[in-house]
């Protein structure tokens, strides 16, 4: 299996993804595959040598202490219902940065299904922490809270908690990303480390050091002191013998350090209040297990707002069998890898074509041999790189066509890619591809000229809008059939809308100089009389209409992806540049709905598929 081990202490850079044998459980054991890893700050400090008097693991050894995925098998004495459960884990001792993981059933918590397991990783160990000190502090309606480090991944869940409870909550935290963090979670106020003024009822320090000292000395007489954090280095130097002269409560680490039993208890609540919206933390950063060395990097830099997590996969639609939209299923799969020439893509947005349910369907010839994801448009961030790429570098915003689009990552050929016009959305951007290319082909297949009259059949599509945009900046008129409630909007792209059914034959103006079918409503007959041969039109949508008839159907199989990335850039330049409408946007978990959405037809441009929701952010 794929690991990432610290091959000696020291910095981010002694992360290194190697290989191990697969665990196997033991006793009282669950094998998980993992999904996500949760990324803490005690492992970068145990990576650098911190606490080897504690600490037993030495190098190499595979950190990680916290992830979900799903159980795949059962050790002796465990019940067997366990296997093919969705849960988040404990790891102890750490081994969390791999594809597999063994934890002790009595720290697995079931996920509630509809939660994400990334966001499950990120609450695992934050979540119980959280619940513990809040409870422990007793908060009383209008308490006086200050939370030290309260953009990190576990002040965030513990702001959210106390002004929860009723306290009024100050949250010290450094940089303004992270103070914005907090007042959305609910702080009153949210203040530089050098500007916090008291006094206070508790203090929750989630930083130390003499961040932590100078807090301790805000609290009012008989005030509660929660020293457990120590990203400063050290814990904060507070005498004891000065608390109790003040009265004050001084709880350490002991608060969020759980025997087996309180932990399943606080883990179990944590998922239950994850799933009802009321307990979360945000996911500054999400990372390929490979790139384990860049997540503690953004760490150690304390400019990361909430959590960082390592994916080992992600969500996609796929289906198992041909079918209506019901075949759709929302899934875990492994993180796809981009072979030499192409990229992996972090998906934001993904475009729904006819050719998408047309191919899960089993038209036209179309078989499965086990899971078949789906979608071909996509607008997202470059993510990785295969071997021999250059053009592009992770980070880059893009679009195109690429494979299983409809999933949080995608692989796509690099020089299929366009970079993304910072004017478009990726929703905008995803809707684009797939049209572009088939106008672009099918206008040059039909030999488009100036003063051309080019019917276009289903012209409110997204084919349809391209290819009379194209056509248009290329000095053809355009007429075009669509539902009269979307004849003003193609007035305004210099269309001629006429409506389709019954009497089309009058309504459509004597000379008709070439034909492009996107409708596939049987009007092949009637596009071959009126242009007086069938080399004139083209369909994209009635493969049988075009065999009957010698009509050419046009299919882009044999386009290559550089072909396409030129079509989208010619589009981009075309007249005012090339835009399709966003007839409507669906989550991915309802992508079944989309594909439904876009069989029934009769909207205006193309449906959208937005993945933001299956992405940590």
């Amino acid at each position: 299996m794929n690991v990432v081990e610290v091959t000696e202490f020291g910095g981010s850079e002694v992360l290194v993804a190697a290989q191990a044998p697969d665990p196997v459980p033991e006793a009282g054991q669950v094998l998980i595959g993992v999904s996500a890893v949760d990324v803490m700050s005690i492992d970068a400090q145990l990576r650098a040598g911190w606490g080897k008097d504690w600490f037993p693991a030495q190098p190499p050894f595979v950190p990680g202490t916290g992830v979900a995925g799903r159980v795949l098998a059962a050790g002796a004495g465990v019940d067997p219902a366990w296997e093919g459960r969705r849960v988040a884990a404990l790891l102890p001792w750490g081994g969390g940065y791999a594809e597999l993981a063994v934890a002790g059933v009595e720290t697995v918590v079931v996920v509630p299904e509809g939660v994400p397991l990334w966001r499950a990783a990120a609450l695992i160990q934050v979540g119980p922490a959280a619940l513990s000190l809040v409870a422990a502090a007793g908060l009383e309606p209008g308490a006086r809270v200050l939370v030290i480090g309260a953009g990190g991944a576990l002040g965030l869940p513990i702001v959210r908690l106390a002004r929860a409870g009723g306290a009024r909550v100050t949250a010290a935290a450094r940089g303004p990303a992270k103070r914005a963090a907090a007042l959305e979670a609910g702080a009153a106020e949210a203040v530089g480390y050098e500007e916090v003024s008291g006094p206070f009822d508790v203090v929750f320090d989630g930083v130390g050091g003499e961040i932590g000292r100078a807090a301790f000395d805000l609290l009012e007489r008989g005030g509660r002191f929660f020293a457990y954090g120590v990203s400063s280095g050290s814990g904060a130097p507070v005498d004891p013998a000065e608390a109790e002269r003040r009265g004050v409560r001084l709880v350490g680490m002991e608060q969020v350090q759980f025997a087996p039993g309180e932990f399943g208890r606080l883990a179990g609540l944590t998922m239950k209040e994850l799933a009802a919206g009321r307990l979360t933390t945000p996911v500054g950063l999400a990372l390929p297990l490979e790139r384990a060395a860049e997540s503690h990097a953004a760490l150690e830099a304390r400019e990361l707002v909430g959590k960082a997590v390592l994916l080992v996969t992600a969500e996609a639609v796929r289906h198992h069998r041909l079918g209506g939209p019901e075949v759709l299923e929302l899934e875990e799969v492994p993180l796809p890898q981009p072979g030499a020439g192409q990229v992996r893509v972090r998906v934001r947005a993904g475009g729904v074509n006819a050719i998408d349910w047309k191919l899960r369907t089993g038209f036209p010839g179309a078989t499965i041999d086990g899971p078949q994801g789906t979608g071909l448009d996509l607008a997202g961030t470059v993510d990785a790189l295969g071997p021999g790429v250059t053009a592009w570098r992770p980070g880059d915003a893009v679009y195109g066509q690429g494979t299983g689009t409809l999933a949080a990552y995608a692989i796509a050929e690099a020089d299929g890619l366009v970079a993304k016009p910072d004017d478009l959305t990726y929703e905008e951007a995803a809707a684009r591809p797939v049209a572009v290319e088939t106008a672009t082909r099918t206008l040059r297949e039909l030999g488009v000229e100036r003063g051309h009259t080019l019917l276009i059949h289903a012209v409110a599509g997204g084919v349809g809008l391209a290819a009379a945009q194209l056509a248009r900046a290329a000095g053809a008129e355009v007429v075009g059939t669509a539902s009269e409630r979307h004849h003003a909007f193609l007035r305004g792209l210099g269309v001629r809308p006429v409506v389709y059914g019954e009497g089309l034959e009058e309504r459509l103006p004597h000379t008709v100089d070439r034909v492009l079918d996107a409708s596939g409503r049987d009007v092949l007959d009637l596009s071959v009389k009126r242009t007086g041969d069938p080399a004139k039109v083209v369909t994209i949508a009635d493969m049988t209409g075009a065999n009957r008839l010698g009509v050419r159907f046009s299919t882009g199989r044999d386009t290559s992806p550089a072909a396409r990335a030129r079509a989208l850039r010619a589009a981009a330049g075309a007249g005012a540049g090339v835009r399709i409408p966003v007839a409507e946007v669906f989550p991915l978990e309802r992508a079944a709905d989309a594909h439904r959405r876009s069989q029934d037809g009769h909207f205006l441009g193309k449906i959208v598929v937005n993945t933001e929701g299956s992405l940590p952010h």
